[in-house]
């Protein structure tokens, strides 16, 4: 009897035993298939899209050098040769006696009748600002941002009066704002706070829903519009925004000189950020943009280009080279000087502005796409005025044709 209870309880604890490493295995393997496995999932899907993020910046970046090798990139020879005029030294002397840092294009009746640097764009180095110096164009990236959702209009991918709540949720108005209130700045959105961490495209559009605060939806200029604009856009068209960019607008209208952050960072024609005050200390303060602060500039301000390239770009999309010309009266409702669609518009022409690493950019180009100003300066204090000379260059030369 106690042979056969002792075998019993042996038989039930192996029993125990094979029924605890069977369950024990079971959760093991559970653990592994739904914790281990998705979470290594994940973590090799966010290097696969950082490697083919980074590899369409970098073959991006060799078909421009290589575009650049093949065609002379002077912008003598890629628009006209330059004309010298007594208006266009006018210019160049009201901006030397400003004691202008930068570089300045100004077209008149299509022809270049100003196209040159002033002051260093590496003081350190000796090295001048001149028209083939690269500055970053901060806001006025707004315009491309926009120019790609006219793009997606124009396919019937999105309607400008859709809520954003269509496209993106976590959004409290997201039924009540629509992408036109948005590209107008009167949606109410606005953050608490900075983002203080490199994150990628979604991450960055989740992040600022998530620190998203709510106003009267009345004018007031917030770059999360255009944040979570660019992240319409990529939900749309299944294509990162960075890809469409470079295929929508920089291809399309053969920019070789335009680039996103940090490939600035590797480019020797780059101009240094200053932040120096008064004649002798203008390039005193040299200013390094942080890796989160161009990051966080999701469709509101991380390209780079020349003078050259920049009025190219914007007139390009102004002449109907993104979208169809006929199409821009749509996208850019007003005339009255109001923001709306990444620029200032005017009856005759438009304004653009961006500020950004201590650098700053000013467009004013009418609507013909003849005659144009375009300043870019690496000094922050001067460039934050740059509005006072384009404009009123601009009438000049508007009322002189």
């Amino acid at each position: 009897m106690a042979k056969h209870q002792a075998r019993n309880f042996r038989f039930k604890f192996l029993l125990a035993m094979l029924i605890g490493i069977l369950i024990g295995g079971l959760c093991s393997f559970a653990f592994y298939h739904f914790e281990i496995v998705p979470r290594k999932q994940q973590e090799v899907e966010k290097i696969r899209q950082k490697y083919e993020a980074e590899l369409v910046v970098q073959r991006a970046q060799a078909q421009r050098y290589k575009n650049a090798a093949k065609k002379d990139n002077s912008q003598e020879t890629a628009y006209q040769k330059e004309v010298s005029t007594t208006e266009g030294k006018t210019f160049e002397q009201q901006l030397e006696n400003k004691g202008f840092v930068g570089s300045a294009l100004i077209i008149k009746n299509g022809q270049i009748i100003l196209n040159k640097g002033f002051g260093y764009a590496d003081a350190n180095q000796g090295r001048k600002n001149g028209p083939q110096t690269l500055f970053q164009i901060g806001s006025i990236q707004k315009g491309l941002t926009a120019a790609l959702l006219m793009k997606l209009v124009e396919q019937g991918k999105v309607k400008l009066s859709d809520p954003v709540g269509k496209y993106l949720s976590g959004i409290r108005t997201g039924n009540q704002v629509t992408l036109r209130m948005m590209l107008d700045m009167r949606s109410g959105f606005r953050l608490s706070t900075l983002q203080n961490q490199v994150l990628s495209d979604d991450g960055i559009v989740r992040w600022s829903i998530e620190n998203m605060q709510y106003y009267p939806q009345e004018y007031s200029y917030q770059p999360v519009n255009f944040a979570l604009l660019a992240g319409v856009i990529e939900k749309v068209s299944g294509k990162s925004y960075n890809e469409l960019v470079q295929k929508e607008i920089i291809n399309k209208i053969g920019l070789y000189n335009t680039g996103f952050m940090p490939g600035l960072l590797k480019e020797p024609n780059r101009a240094i950020s200053y932040t120096g005050s008064g004649e002798k200390a203008v390039y005193t303060n040299p200013y390094t943009q942080s890796e989160v602060g161009y990051n966080r500039e999701l469709g509101t301000g991380n390209i780079y280009a020349t003078t050259g390239d920049l009025f190219k770009m914007l007139n390009g999309i102004d002449q109907g080279q993104v979208f169809k010309k006929s199409n821009l009266a749509k996208l850019r409702d007003r005339g009255d000087g109001q923001y709306t669609a990444g620029v200032y518009n005017y009856d005759t022409y438009t304004m653009s502005q961006g500020v950004v690493g201590a650098q700053a950019a000013t467009t004013a180009i009418d609507n013909s796409g003849k005659n144009a100003v375009v300043l870019m300066s690496n000094n922050i204090l001067q460039g934050m005025v740059l509005h006072n000379y384009a404009q009123p260059f601009l009438e000049t030369i508007m009322k002189t044709n």
